[in-house]
């Protein structure tokens, strides 16, 4: 192919580089599925010129072709123009002949068509008055006709109401007679009905009073089994509490008989700590003592401290009013311990230890400290 073939039918040059290339590439196993050429590259513009010179040849042609073109279009215009002109004055004219002679025959078929309407108007007048008496006549027989029909329908309908009102007072009247029967029947046994309830309501309340009664009997009956038994219970828990508290007293004077003064001294020791306990119980509960120096000049400290012995003693006094026992007495017992030094130790509160000390001077008189 030249370079002009292959630049203006890139399809065909395309086409030709596929078909030899195909059995080259098919015996390494290749396919061309689809080939292109895109574009064509000059290092020295020989296409690109060809190019140009194809431009300027394709312009000048169609420079020539557009002005013959033109002229053939100019040519053929006035020809149809005048042709045109031509056949639209032969048009005209033909249509001016055509409309003078349509105006003509306008007005011969008007002036026939006006006298065979001036004839069928008169014989139209003429039928339409007969066919207004003719009609005349009809409706007044019709009337007639009609006056007859609605006098003849007015009495049956008459006699239809007059039957009508003879079945209706009849149907009433049977109706009421009915009515009145099934209402006699309808009191009679609702009467019958009341009786029976109000009879059944009186045994029922006769039934229910005799069961209410019986109830209350048997309530009663056994609310005084149940207070009589209550206070036999008490008195007889009273009579059994009388009992052993009164053995039990018998018993402790029979032993409290047996004991010595020894052994008594003994057991009111025993129970000094508790006493001493509940002593200083309430001191224990003060959360705070504010001490004030009295005016004797004595330390306060020590008048708190001085009241335990005091208290002790009364607590002495207050075992001999109530047993008759006198533990000062006892202590003063004629051993040599008695006599000389005789310590009682007292425990009983945390931090709270309550020495006694019996001392006897020489003359044998007893002094506590």
């Amino acid at each position: 192919m030249k370079l002009e073939e292959m630049v203006s039918d890139r399809q065909k040059f395309a086409n030709l580089v596929k078909e030899n290339a195909e059995p080259d590439l098919a015996a390494m196993g290749l396919d061309i599925i689809s080939f292109n050429v895109q574009n064509f590259v000059d290092g020295n513009e020989v296409i690109e010129n060809l190019g140009i010179d194809n431009i300027v040849k394709i312009k000048k042609a169609a420079a020539i072709a557009r002005a013959e073109s033109e002229r053939d279009i100019k040519v053929a215009q006035a020809s149809a123009d005048k042709e045109s002109n031509d056949a639209a004055v032969a048009a005209q004219t033909e249509i001016a002949k055509k409309q003078n002679e349509l105006a003509i025959k306008k007005s011969e078929l008007q002036m026939e068509a006006d006298t065979k309407k001036a004839m069928a108007d008169a014989a139209y007048d003429i039928q339409k008055e007969e066919q207004r008496k003719t009609i005349e006549v009809a409706t007044a027989n019709a009337d007639i006709a009609k006056q007859e029909r609605e006098i003849e329908l007015k009495q049956k309908e008459v006699a239809v109401t007059e039957q009508s009102l003879e079945a209706e007072v009849k149907k009433k009247a049977e109706a009421n007679k009915y009515a009145a029967q099934q209402q006699a029947e309808a009191q009679l046994y609702q009467r019958q009905k009341e009786a029976e309830a109000r009879q059944f309501e009186a045994q029922r309340q006769a039934e229910a009073q005799k069961a209410e009664a019986e109830a209350m009997r048997y309530a009663k009956e056994q609310e005084a089994a149940g207070i009589r038994a209550v206070g036999e219970a008490e008195a007889s828990a009273i009579q059994a509490k009388g009992i052993a508290e009164a053995e039990a007293m018998e018993k402790k004077a029979e032993a409290y008989a047996k004991y010595n003064k020894a052994a008594v001294a003994e057991m009111m020791i025993k129970v000094l700590p508790d006493i001493a306990a509940k002593v200083a119980e309430p001191l224990g509960q003060i959360d705070k003592i504010t001490i004030i120096g009295g005016g004797d000049g004595e330390n306060g400290v020590g008048k708190v401290a001085g009241n335990v012995p005091v208290v002790m003693a009364k607590v002495f006094e207050s075992m001999k009013e109530a047993t008759g026992i006198d533990l000062s007495e006892i202590i003063n017992a004629d051993s040599y311990d008695a006599k000389v030094n005789r310590n009682v130790n007292v425990t009983g509160l945390d931090g709270v230890n309550l020495v006694v000390n019996a001392d006897t001077d020489k003359n044998g008189e007893k002094t506590e400290n």
